[in-house]
């Protein structure tokens, strides 16, 4: 493993002015950039575009849906490449002797990062995905959205400095690989309009991944990536109905929890290469076919 030197000083200049309250608030404002919240806006985004008689914007909500999956695969292809270390203190948390026992190892998990560091995938996630919900969604202005999403990715980035799991060169790479990886799928999906490409850019990183190396994290986003776009073109409709009554919605958003969790056990049990990816794969797929799941579990309980 290369030991580059990149620090400047910046992060310990970062973590020293920050107490025990200040690191707590630091460790939940990462969040905004980590994998689980990124899936939980995409996905929450995606169930919510579905509106009757407006395919456009089920098309939109996908395109971001595609965004996570995005980073994912591009964090583990990136960091297998250059296998650059974190900050050596990157694992460990500051004590926080007032915390309440139950909610240490979520700090400490929050609070740390493990295994390579350049670029960061934080700041490369946020901006993807946080950019993704300003050029698609019409909430507010474009620049109201902008600079929501702005804030967000400079939030995270800074968070991550202070807390002393990257370098400052880390976070500036992956928000600009972030910003260039979004244009570019942008303008390939037809501004938003065709998430199945964006989905298929999805699946050849990951490729790359795998081939760089073979581990649990390149087979689940690979798997991961394959699945949703095999699911948006095998499962779902051209035109899909959407969520059109609340019992549809609920069987929706039930899809989609159970998808996640069955993922998160994946995750949490490592189980073999061939597991993982048939897993990963059926997992992603039911998360973007969950409205439509929705739609025809009802229909077939009414019938």
């Amino acid at each position: 493993m290369v030991q580059p030197g990149r620090g400047i000083g910046i992060s310990d200049a970062l973590g020293d002015l920050f107490g025990e309250s200040g690191v707590v608030v630091l460790a939940a404002l990462t969040q905004l950039g980590d994998v689980w919240f990124l899936f939980l806006l995409a996905g929450s985004l995606y169930l919510l575009s579905t509106r009757p008689g407006n395919p456009l914007s089920r098309r939109r909500g996908a395109f971001v849906l595609a965004l996570p999956i995005v980073y994912v695969v591009t964090v583990q292809a990136l960091k297998g490449v250059f296998m650059l270390p974190r900050p050596p203190k990157a694992g460990i948390a500051a004590a926080i002797p007032w915390l309440p026992s139950l909610f240490v190892p979520v700090y400490e998990n929050a609070a740390t990062a493990e295994g390579y560091g350049f670029p960061s995938g934080h700041a490369l996630g946020t901006t993807l995905v946080w950019g993704g919900v300003a050029l698609v969604t019409e909430y507010r202005s474009w620049r109201a959205r902008l600079a929501v999403a702005v804030a967000a990715v400079v939030a995270v980035s800074f968070s991550r400095l202070a807390l002393g799991v990257h370098y400052l060169i880390d976070v500036v790479v992956g928000a600009t690989i972030g910003a260039v990886l979004l244009y570019a799928i942008y303008r390939l999906a037809d501004r938003g309009t065709d998430p199945g490409r964006a989905f298929l850019v999805a699946v050849a990183i990951g490729l790359v991944g795998v081939l760089n190396q073979v581990t649990f994290d390149s087979v689940a986003a690979l798997g991961g990536a394959a699945g949703a776009w095999l699911a948006w073109y095998a499962l779902v409709d051209r035109e899909p109905a959407p969520p059109r009554t609340p019992a549809m919605a609920a069987v929706s958003v039930a899809t989609l929890v159970l998808a996640g969790v069955f993922f998160l056990a994946l995750y949490l049990s490592v189980p073999p290469t061939p597991v993982t990816a048939i897993g990963s794969t059926v997992a992603a797929a039911a998360i973007v076919a969950a409205p439509d799941v929705g739609e025809r579990v009802v229909a077939a309980a009414r019938s």
